[in-house]
């Protein structure tokens, strides 16, 4: 596959999930179902984090020689703040998190559990978007430092 291929693809996962975050900003409900409240009172910190996203996605876009590295680098710090919480065996830690969201009265496709973390809906969709765009610009950077040799 081109590079030009790969790099356009790692660009609309990256977007979608640039996209997908700016909801946590802005709250996403859908008729009324919550999805996501908005974060400026409870996490104004995420305001910041979305600002560092859009300077690294841009970065990429614009000086990919260099803002592939960024972005990746923001992307690997990301999923090491994100994906651990998923194996969590701390049954204090799960019911934090299921008081919060279940207080927030965010939609959940999958039930709530006490032994397991289950992420609301939002949150899944989230990490999957991480993922795909970690991984396809993993990809992306392993085909460019390639083609160079």
């Amino acid at each position: 596959m081109k590079s030009k291929i790969i790099k356009n693809i790692a660009i609309i996962f990256t977007g979608l999930l640039l996209l997908w975050f700016a909801f946590d900003i802005t709250g996403l409900a859908i008729n009324n179902t919550i999805l996501v409240v908005s974060a400026i009172v409870d996490e104004p910190i995420d305001i910041l984090f979305l600002i560092i996203f859009i300077f690294c996605f841009l970065f990429f876009i614009m000086k990919d020689k260099y803002g592939k590295y960024v972005l990746l680098a923001f992307l690997v710090l990301w999923s090491i703040a994100q994906f651990p919480k998923w194996f969590t065996a701390d049954v204090n830690s799960i019911e934090s998190y299921n008081n919060f969201f279940r207080n927030e009265g965010t939609y959940y496709t999958i039930a709530q559990s006490k032994e397991r973390l289950i992420k609301d809906t939002y949150h899944i969709i989230l990490d999957i978007l991480i993922f795909l765009s970690l991984v396809s610009n993993i990809i992306f950077t392993i085909k460019i430092r390639m083609k160079r040799r």
